[in-house]
């Protein structure tokens, strides 16, 4: 209840103030006060068992505003919520106008929830916004509000193992049903260990043009947030770091823009720079770490587009390139639901059919640094010390083209040979690139495969390996 009483507080205590006040002229009376006391009281009979106190307070007679200095709200659990400053002002019948909150502060089972400031722009209350029934609060419904701004200064949330989030600025505009939103966030850091070794860190994401309110009535409707066409419009974000269960990584930037034409079709495009991921406590990456990679330093992109009267999708191009390692760029083809984003693996297996796919591998350090620690390896455990045997790369490297030529001739199927010689070229012509082609004569799916040969899969597939000069 706490979360929607502090709402409900504000909420009709300002629309009490314009409602039952009735008019400009009856603040300039002697009364004034007195309907500030009204309006206070229809707030706590709203909710049984709250209180509002304060210090001091003024009411203007002409903008029908109140100002509370020194403001105490326990809500019907005993929970305690103070402000140095509240301002409620441009109330009326259905509008609560504009709110203002200095050091908002409140404490929970040790910890505290600090916020330096709280602005709010013209706050319309929609109808089913606030339920009230037989004179309580009973529920509060956020997407049924619409506001200009909200803007929250300096927001902390610290548990008393002094774990917890701090947040510099939240702003967000144009919130409300039919309206799409713009949001900016800086500062974030999230403190997950009392000793301060577990963090994740954000110097600013900003977001445009999605309709926050619509996922809130998702949410409200106990629905799971589902993605909206072509949203959000644009988003960026900067500075992202963390160090979660001893592993540490970090994104300079992502930027992306959304968009849907009115047939429904869809467009999308991602850029990122600066992920860099540590290899030593990731399971995954470890084969890299043993073969000398300390991080993975990556960049990429990625547009998608969407046919909606074919039902297709089609990421073109998806590229990847990793320092000292290599590039990867794929086109990829199917056919899907325009929502991709909440699949399940059963629909995933029997609906998303595959039409094409194009994998372009090239070299830039990966093998070398196999040599290289194969070469290492070998040398430390040579059985004849005493002759400090020292094996080279290209060693290592001519060892792995006698194995794969004999793999190539003892081969069994057309795909396994492609793949032997396309190494093989690839190890004597580094500037050559591998290429991994999927064409099946139909659209096919992953259940369709399932059962069959790997001959068979081959074939269905289509698949093809060879390499070509690198672009």
């Amino acid at each position: 209840m706490s979360k929607a009483a502090v709402v409900g507080a504000v909420v009709i205590i300002g629309i009490g103030i314009g409602v039952v006040g009735g008019g400009g002229y009856y603040y300039a009376s002697n009364k004034a006060e007195q309907e500030l006391t009204n309006a206070i009281q229809l707030a706590e009979n709203s909710m049984p068992g709250s209180s509002i106190k304060y210090e001091s307070h003024s009411v203007s007679p002409f903008s029908q505003s109140a100002t509370l200095h020194k403001v105490i709200f326990k809500d019907g659990k005993g929970q305690e919520y103070t402000a140095d400053t509240v301002i409620i002002g441009g109330v009326s019948a259905d509008k609560v106008g504009d709110i203002s909150v200095d050091k908002f502060h409140t404490a929970f089972e040790g910890g505290t929830i600090d916020i330096a400031h709280v602005d709010a722009k013209n706050i319309a209350v929609g109808a089913g916004a606030i339920v009230i029934e037989n004179g309580k609060i009973t529920q509060v419904f956020p997407s049924k509000v619409s506001f200009d701004l909200l803007n929250i200064q300096n927001f902390s949330a610290i548990g008393p193992d002094k774990t917890g989030i701090t947040v510099g600025q939240y702003e967000l505009k144009n919130y409300g049903l039919k309206q799409n939103s713009n949001q900016v966030l800086k500062q974030l850091e999230l403190k997950a260990s009392a000793d301060g070794q577990e963090f994740l860190k954000l110097d600013q994401a900003q977001i445009d043009g999605l309709n926050v309110a619509e996922i809130a009535a998702q949410i409200e409707q106990k629905q799971s947030p589902k993605t909206l066409p072509g949203q959000p419009a644009k988003a960026t974000l900067e500075g992202l770091s963390a160090n979660l269960a001893g592993q540490t990584w970090s994104l300079a930037k992502f930027e992306t823009e959304n968009s849907a034409a009115a047939n429904g079709d869809l467009k999308s495009s991602g850029v990122f720079s600066g992920f860099k991921i540590g290899t030593a406590h990731n399971i995954r990456l470890y084969p890299l770490a043993q073969i000398g990679y300390d991080q993975i330093d990556a960049s990429g992109n990625i547009s998608a587009t969407y046919d909606k009267a074919k039902q297709q999708w089609a990421f073109t191009p998806f590229s990847l390139t990793i320092k000292d390692m290599g590039s990867l760029n794929a086109d990829l083809k199917f056919n899907a639901p325009e929502d991709i984003s909440t699949v399940n693996p059963q629909e995933l297996l029997a609906s998303y059919k595959l039409i094409a796919l194009k994998v372009v591998l090239h070299d830039q350090g990966l093998f070398q640094k196999i040599f290289e620690s194969a070469a290492k390896k070998q040398s430390q455990s040579s059985s004849d010390a005493t002759a400090n045997k020292t094996v080279t790369a290209d060693q290592v490297k001519q060892q792995m083209i006698a194995t794969i030529k004999e793999d190539a001739q003892n081969s069994t199927t057309t795909v396994e040979k492609q793949g032997d010689e396309a190494i093989l070229d690839l190890i004597n012509n580094p500037t050559k690139s591998l290429v991994i082609e999927v064409n099946p004569a139909t659209p096919v799916t992953a259940m369709e495969l399932m059962g069959k040969s790997q001959s068979d899969i081959f074939n269905a597939l289509q698949l093809k390996v060879t390499t070509q000069d690198a672009k």
